[in-house]
Parts: C-alpha cells; structure tokens; sequence
C-alpha cells in the first residue's frame, strides 16, 4: 500500500472513530493520526497541498491567537494553571491538529465518500445504543466494563422513558441534520436507500437515548437546510421535490415509529414519559441545573465586563468540583470567559466566515454535500448551546467544515479518489 493510499485510509478510519467513539480511546487514534502527519509531510516536501482559499490560514491562525490571548488573560488573574493548559491543548494544538487534517481531505476528490463516512457513522453509533440497552435490560454483560467506563455507557430508567450517556450519542446532532439535509437535496437519480437507513437507525438511537437536543435538531433543520438553501440559491437544490418531503417525512414517522414501539415493549416505559421527557427540553425553570449556570455566569461577567474572566475563570455555581472552571453552557461561558470584546470577536469571526462559505457554495458544483456540511455545522453550533461538546477534539471537527468547504477543490462527484 502507497503512502497516499494509506493516508486516505488513515483518514476514513479517524473520522469513523471520531464519529462511534468520541471522547474516548485517544490512545488508538495517536497511531492513526501519527500516520495521517507522515502523509502530510511527504506531500508537504513534495510541494503538492495547495491552499485555494486565501482565508484558510487566517481562520486557524485568528482562532488560535484568540485563544492564546484569553488564556493570558485567564493566567493573569490566577486561573489554574491546569485550566489554561487545558485550553491551549484544546483550542491550540488540536486546532493545529484539525489545520493539517483540512489540508489534508481538502486537497482530494472527497465529496463522494462523505455520505458513506456519515451512515457508516450513524450505524455506529446506533449499534453501539443497541448493544448497550441490550445489555442493560438482559443484564447478559456483553461489554466489558472497561469499555462502558471509558464511552460512559449508561442507561437510566426514568418516570415513563429511558435514558442513554452514550458519548457518541451527542454525535447525532451533527449526523441527524446532515443526513436530513442530504435526502431533501437530492435529485430522483440519486440512490438514497442507504441513507435513508443511516437516517432511520440514526434517529432510533436518538430517541431511544433520549437525547432532547437532537430530537429539537430533527425538527429545526429543514428550516436550517432551507435557509442555506435560500442564501446560496443554487439551480440544483433551489426546487425541493415533493416526493423527496413525503420521503424525508417517511422516515422520520419510520424512525418515531420504531422508538414508540420500543418503549412499549416494556412496562417501565409509556409514550407520556417519552413526551414529556421531550417536552422538557424547554423548560425554563430557573431552579434546573442549567439555568444556575447561566444566572451565575451572567452575573460573573459584570465583573469583568469588557475582557472577560479569561479562560478558567469560576462562578458560584460549580458542576465540577475537580474542574470548577467547566460548564454545559458554551456560549454562556464564552460571554463569561471573554467579555463582551472577545464574545463579539469570536461573532464577527464567524459571520464573515460564513459569508465566504454561503459564496463559495453558491458557484460550486458540490453545493448540495457543502450545503448539507454546513448544516451539520450550525447543528453542532445549536447543541453546544447547553452541551460542552466544543471542549472536546472530536467535536472540534465540526469547526473544520467551514474551512474545508473553502480549501475544496469543485470536481464532479463521478472523478474517483485521487489527488
């Protein structure tokens, strides 16, 4: 096997584990990695990466300065130490680590493979809740208790539902609405079936997990998908089908279908647990352990009004004892952590971002797989809202899309693999 195919190869496979297994077993994805940076550096010396968007390295290297400026600010007024490492590990060097990954797939014919990649994702992270309820429910111990320790698989049973810690199940915020997105794009002649089962398990294991964030995506990205959609203006997407609606609304009764049934199989669960356990994912009580979170930081920012607390800064409220500087909120502890200057730099960042995204997309024939991209993106943004998952390396994939939209090379979808 040739160094360039089995960096293409390196590649699938990271991003397969970054899908099934995120947040866990770094230690297999080092070799894989380690082999992805040998494929960079031979290609590297041999002049043949091409960077073709002139914004490609100012996106990481304005991300990166942003972070090390705020973690300054963070060690000037005493964070721990431990936190400041920390987000210089996560928004530095795996950042880094990203850059190279972008240049990398960005500068090969990937478009066709990424629907494969996603389902292939989807059936992994579904097999994986399958397993773990399985296990649970049988008690037949067909995980080791290693593996439930290091992917967090628990299952909790409630009043009238279920609910799964699956790590990857957070990956369905962005697997969801892709798939979503790629089935209401598509022409007649595309051969759908089998994401359209990527999409059926996809959102059975949301819903058997119980995952409120992903079950509000489901609903709101064919608004999301619309909205790119109406921005970008693009001749092959701008007219949806009516039979690709009825068909994405098939499968998504499929997919409620098979979680109601699944709940009714046993008498620990009821559709009204189910309902309500959803119906609570907008809930406003100010007593709710998220709602704290927010009230604290808030407040926590008046004392630090224009900079910020830096990264590591505490609030009253504390989620961690070991790491008090750790919060669900994202966007909350970015207002906290940054100030009213950083939190408006990081919005201005990404708003002109995604300008030159909605441009590159409007005159490129890939548009439908950059649109569907982009949607999985926002999705991701949406779920960091009440979720931490942008503090993890392979969540931070999802802000690598922006960029290798930009750095993609538009060739027809029918050219194979090749540099």
């Amino acid at each position: 096997m040739s160094i360039s195919a089995l960096g293409k190869f390196s590649v699938v496979t990271l991003m397969m584990m970054i899908f099934i297994i995120p947040q866990s077993y770094f230690e297999l994805k080092l070799p894989i990695l380690g082999m992805i940076l040998v494929w960079f550096f031979v290609r590297f010396l041999r002049g043949h990466w091409k960077i073709r968007s002139k914004a490609f390295f100012p996106y990481y290297l304005i991300f990166c300065f942003l972070s090390i400026v705020w973690s300054l600010i963070g060690l000037a007024k005493d964070s721990s130490e431990v936190a400041i490492v920390e987000s210089l590990r996560v928004y530095v060097v795996y950042m880094a680590i990203y850059c190279v990954l972008t240049i990398c797939i960005s500068n090969i014919n990937y478009q066709p493979y990424v629907d494969g990649v996603v389902v292939a994702g989807g059936l992994g992270v579904g097999l994986v809740a399958l397993v773990t309820l399985v296990d649970q429910i049988l008690q037949m111990d067909l995980l080791p208790q290693f593996v439930k320790d290091d992917m967090f698989l628990q299952v909790g049973f409630h009043d009238g539902y279920l609910q799964m810690n699956n790590v990857n199940i957070g990956m369905l915020a962005f697997i969801v609405p892709y798939l979503i997105s790629r089935l209401m794009l598509s022409d007649r002649k595309d051969r759908n079936a089998y994401i359209a089962v990527g999409l059926v398990v996809s959102v059975s294991a949301a819903i058997a997990a119980s995952r409120r964030v992903v079950m509000v995506l489901i609903f709101i990205a064919p608004m999301l998908i619309y909205a790119i959609n109406f921005l970008t203006d693009q001749p092959n997407t701008r007219h949806w089908r009516r039979w690709n609606r009825a068909y994405f609304l098939f499968l998504l009764t499929i997919g409620l279908c098979i979680g109601m049934v699944s709940c009714l199989g046993v008498d620990f669960l009821e559709i009204g647990g189910f309902v309500g356990r959803f119906m609570n994912a907008f809930d406003t009580d100010p007593d709710s352990p998220r709602p704290l979170q927010h009230t604290a930081l808030v407040a926590g920012l008046f004392d630090n009004f224009f900079w910020g607390s830096g990264f590591g800064g505490v609030v009253d409220v504390v989620r961690s004892d070991e790491r008090p500087w750790t919060f669900e909120l994202t966007y909350s502890r970015l207002l906290f952590n940054g100030g009213l200057i950083g939190f408006g730099l990081v919005l201005l960042f990404y708003f002109g971002y995604l300008i030159l995204v909605l441009q590159k997309i409007r005159q490129d024939f890939h548009a439908p797989i950059y649109i569907s991209l982009l949607t999985g993106f926002l999705s991701v943004s949406i779920a960091a809202a009440s979720n931490p998952y942008l503090s993890s390396f392979d969540f931070l994939f999802a802000l690598s899309i922006i960029p290798l939209i930009l750095n993609s090379k538009d060739q027809p979808e029918s050219n194979q693999l090749h540099e």
